[in-house]
């Protein structure tokens, strides 16, 4: 429980130093750096792994878990399913704290499938980061997959312009800790 509760405390906290712009000028300077290499191939590369990050797979597959949890009568069926306080949380990030998404003419998606666009919101926290941390966490992988995919996740976020570093690290945050709080109820 106290690394969840430290978890939260840091996403409020890294959300109040965003809602007063406090983290401006090392975003962009570290979006600048991450966006350095510019290849296609990266291109590609980065939006793939962006797909697995939607709302439509997480959510898919959240459910999926839930519901063989239940069939297999696990008590801990319901525990995917905290990604809907994720993602309210996330939504609620985004309604409140004025932390715009990174200038159109630096973005590198590329948009293989269309899904649902959210109505124009601001870019605190990364839904994408926040969504497969508490997948991963929530569900127990390994320690090593958890760190590998949500790390690779928050660079396709940051490279592809969808997002600034604080975002990712928010999102993370808030999955994270949700997740923790989760397994322990």
């Amino acid at each position: 429980m106290k690394r969840a509760t430290l978890a939260l405390v840091a996403f409020v906290a890294l959300a109040a130093v965003v809602a007063f712009y406090g983290l401006d000028t090392l975003d962009r300077a570290v979006l600048d750096v991450i966006q350095r290499p510019h290849e296609d191939w990266l291109d590609y590369a980065a939006s793939l792994v962006t797909v697995l990050g939607q709302s439509e797979v997480v959510g898919s597959l959240a459910l999926g878990v839930a519901v063989a949890r239940l069939r297999h009568r696990r008590r801990d069926w319901w525990v995917p399913l905290g990604l809907a306080l994720v993602v309210a949380i996330e939504v609620v990030g985004k309604t409140v704290i004025a932390q715009a998404a990174p200038p159109d003419e630096l973005s590198r998606s590329i948009e293989f499938i269309e899904f649902l666009q959210p109505p124009s919101l601001d870019a605190f926290p990364s839904g994408h980061v926040a969504r497969v941390a508490f997948l991963a966490t929530a569900l127990g992988w390994p320690r090593w997959l958890n760190v590998s995919f949500v790390l690779v996740m928050a660079l396709t976020r940051v490279y592809l312009a969808e997002h600034w570093p604080s975002d990712v690290v928010g999102g993370w945050l808030l999955g994270y800790s949700i997740a923790l709080f989760a397994k322990r109820s």
